[in-house]
């Protein structure tokens, strides 16, 4: 196995791994007001008073209450599509991670590693916007550790796709077929 191989395993199963706990994570976004602290996810918003009595809300449930915040709904669409984007890349990488450890180059009529590489990037772009467009930011709420796993995750997919997503060198006889 190639160098080049060996680390297109290793940013696949990286990517994997940060892919499905930035999915999960309910610190995307950070608040902190006083002693109330706020963790928003893709599903949820868990709201902390002294780090003793927190309360977990459904995003969909707090959009529907007078006190949603405007924008709130354009959140969960991004944070909807990109939760299904990152369990999507984060299979894809195993896809390719299969092929690779099996040494076996797969029969698709697209190469999984293009699908990966354009499904990290759409996942980068709505990931990006998610944040961007997040209604708290007149609250001053910042960034957390769930989008920066994202991030990370992210880049390691592309570096995945883009080493693991080569097939088997193309010959002379190939290149009109």
């Amino acid at each position: 196995m190639d160098s080049g191989t060996k680390l297109g395993l290793g940013a696949a199963a990286v990517a994997t791994v940060l892919l499905v706990i930035a999915a999960l994570s309910n610190s995307w976004l950070i608040g902190i007001n006083g002693d109330i602290t706020s963790k928003v996810g893709l599903r949820n918003v868990e709201i902390c008073i002294d780090e003793s009595s927190c309360e977990s809300v459904a995003l969909a449930t707090w959009a529907e209450s007078p006190y949603a915040p405007k924008g709130l709904s354009t959140f969960i669409a991004l944070g909807t599509t990109s939760l299904f984007l990152a369990f999507l890349t984060a299979g894809f990488m195993l896809v390719l991670l299969a092929y690779a450890a099996a040494k076996k180059a797969p029969r698709w009529p697209v190469h999984p590693g293009s699908i990966a590489l354009l499904l990290s990037i759409a996942l980068l772009v709505v990931g990006v916007l998610t944040l961007a467009l997040h209604p708290f930011k007149a609250a001053g709420w910042g960034t957390g550790p769930g989008f920066m796993m994202l991030g990370g995750g992210d880049v390691a997919a592309l570096i995945a796709a883009l080493f693991l997503g080569r097939s088997a060198p193309v010959s002379e006889d190939d290149w009109f077929e």
